[in-house]
Parts: structure tokens; C-alpha cells; sequence
């Protein structure tokens, strides 16, 4: 027999993770209105850009990376980030 029904802690943490894009996305907005960021920039894709490299830096960081490995992960990132 299938379980068709998605766990709570399974449901809370998807629940967070697209609180936490939908946050940043909302805040990606201004910044390209007001030229922080270029104008076709996507706040949806760097919503999840961001969160995509935060939940890798977590997941090697548990994984025993060491701080400048972090370090490095981090600024291969921001390198791609889109200029103004």
C-alpha cells in the first residue's frame, strides 16, 4: 500500500523553503526597480539561485567543508551574480 499523504515535517519545510524564496524574490523587486540590480534581471530565478547555493553551502558544510571551501563556493557565486 502507497502513502499518498506527505509527512508534516515534509509539508513545514517546503512550506519554509517557499516562504523563504517567495521573501527574496520580494525583495529582488525593488532592487531592480531601482537599479540595484539590471533591469531584466528575474527576481523568481534569483530567488532560487540564492537558495540553491545557501542549501549547498549547508549540505557541504554538514558534510565537513572546511570554512575556506565555503568561502570559495561563496564567491564562485557572487562572481555569477548579475552586474548593475
Amino acid at each position: 500500500m502507497a502513502i499518498t499523504r506527505k509527512s508534516s515535517a515534509h509539508d513545514t519545510l517546503i512550506a519554509w523553503h517557499d516562504d523563504a524564496r517567495a521573501r527574496l524574490r520580494h525583495r529582488f523587486q525593488p532592487a531592480i526597480d531601482e537599479g540595484d540590480l539590471p533591469s531584466g534581471a528575474d527576481p523568481e530565478l534569483l530567488a532560487r539561485y540564492v537558495m540553491t547555493v545557501a542549501n549547498g553551502i549547508a549540505v557541504q558544510a554538514a558534510g565537513g567543508a572546511t570554512r575556506s571551501e565555503l568561502q570559495q563556493v561563496a564567491d564562485a557565486a557572487l562572481r555569477n551574480w548579475p552586474p548593475v
